[in-house]
């Protein structure tokens, strides 16, 4: 059997799907596998990547995502390794791609998360390319075999969206990294004075769109500091929305509140960990949820939002709260801060929790449904 992954994404930096593929691609090459696997590359990954695996085979395709590119050259690669199956690992399908295919739809955010505070773009600009991509989305879900997704939450907002039948979508959960701890425990104040932090802190890590609630959580922080000092560490790279962010703190007057660090490496993540109070993660849609699960894992209580997905995926391992009050986020942040005793029931809680999510149970399950796939098509 042969078959195509598209992983024209792997290891993008910042991006959840690059980190998606990439294990995917991991996880295969560690296997024992019967079929023939093409692994779709650009460039720079197709350079760096040597597979030891005699059954996976690297397919230089430097073509753009989401480009014309993508819908006119694609198809023709694709035509000429004569796949039994392509598993796609984001919406953007070629139009033209009329052979079978699964595709991993991560979350439904651009759906509902829309308008011009999430744009950088002229809002004639903005509307074209949002209705391009409804156009898209809604094309890929309904050619597809098998449709993958993080949660069961999505599988059926994704069947009442699209009016689909739940055999269709599959969930498989994605891993839980456990990078950080790997690093090196550090118990020491030096991390503190590197970034001048000289009160008790929660910590976030993840991007600063509008969707992610962030300006709420620094509403909340303030409404704590009323009475007990506290501050708001937030660990993200540094973009149009992050400078949207860090003005609108200046407008506000919370930037005595809030510490903006850009992105940090590793070791220097760990150590912000071993020092925080608690992570709080006040997200109104979230895919997966996979920050909050890193922080578990490094030994971190976790105080959530409990939209979307969120209470599926972290369990009790985590304390919610309603993301659209200010006030009850700020309750369950000091609720978590100043209760020793929650706080380390949360972090045994939360070390029992990330054992539930694997790359390689990931992995065992996709294989299960390329296979299933190909079995229909052969009956």
């Amino acid at each position: 059997m042969r078959i195509v992954l598209d992983a024209r994404m792997y290891g993008l930096k910042h991006a959840g799907i690059g980190r998606y593929v990439l294990n995917l691609v991991n996880e295969l090459e560690k296997r024992k596998l019967e079929d023939d696997f093409y692994i779709l590359l650009r460039k720079e990954s197709f350079d760096s990547l040597n597979f030891k695996n005699p059954k996976i085979k690297k397919v230089k395709a430097e073509i753009a995502h989401y480009g014309l590119s993508e819908q006119i050259v694609l198809p023709f690669l694709l035509k000429r390794l004569k796949p039994d199956l392509v598993h796609f690992p984001h919406f953007n399908i070629p139009l033209f791609w009329l052979g079978r295919y699964v595709v991993t739809i991560h979350d439904l955010i651009k759906h509902e998360s829309k308008g011009k505070e999430t744009t950088t773009r002229l809002q004639v600009f903005y509307w074209l390319k949002f209705l391009l991509y409804r156009l898209i989305v809604f094309s890929s879900i309904k050619r597809a075999k098998k449709i993958i997704v993080p949660s069961d939450y999505w599988k059926k907002k994704l069947a009442k969206n699209y009016s689909l039948s739940e055999k269709k979508i599959m969930t498989t959960y994605e891993g839980a990294d456990d990078f950080l701890k790997k690093q090196k425990k550090n118990t020491s104040d030096l991390i503190l004075k590197k970034f001048k932090i000289d009160m008790p802190f929660v910590v976030y890590t993840g991007s600063l769109y509008p969707h992610k609630n962030i300006e709420r959580l620094a509403k909340a922080i303030r409404l704590i500091n009323k009475e007990k000092n506290l501050l708001l560490v937030i660990v993200c790279g540094r973009n149009v929305f992050w400078k949207r962010f860090k003005n609108w703190l200046v407008k506000e007057e919370l930037g005595s509140f809030v510490k903006l660090l850009g992105f940090v490496d590793d070791s220097d993540l760990f150590s912000l960990y071993q020092k925080a109070e608690a992570f709080a993660f006040p997200s109104l849609l979230e895919g997966f949820g996979l920050p909050p699960l890193e922080a578990m894992a490094a030994g971190l209580p976790v105080v959530s939002s409990n939209a979307t997905c969120l209470p599926e995926i972290y369990g009790n391992a985590a304390y919610y709260f309603d993301p659209l009050s200010v006030s009850d986020m700020a309750k369950s942040i000091e609720k978590v801060i100043f209760d020793k005793k929650l706080q380390e029931e949360l972090k045994k809680r939360g070390a029992k929790q990330v054992k539930l999510y694997s790359w390689e149970k990931m992995v065992d399950e996709t294989l299960r449904i390329y296979h299933s796939e190909v079995i229909q098509r052969k009956k």
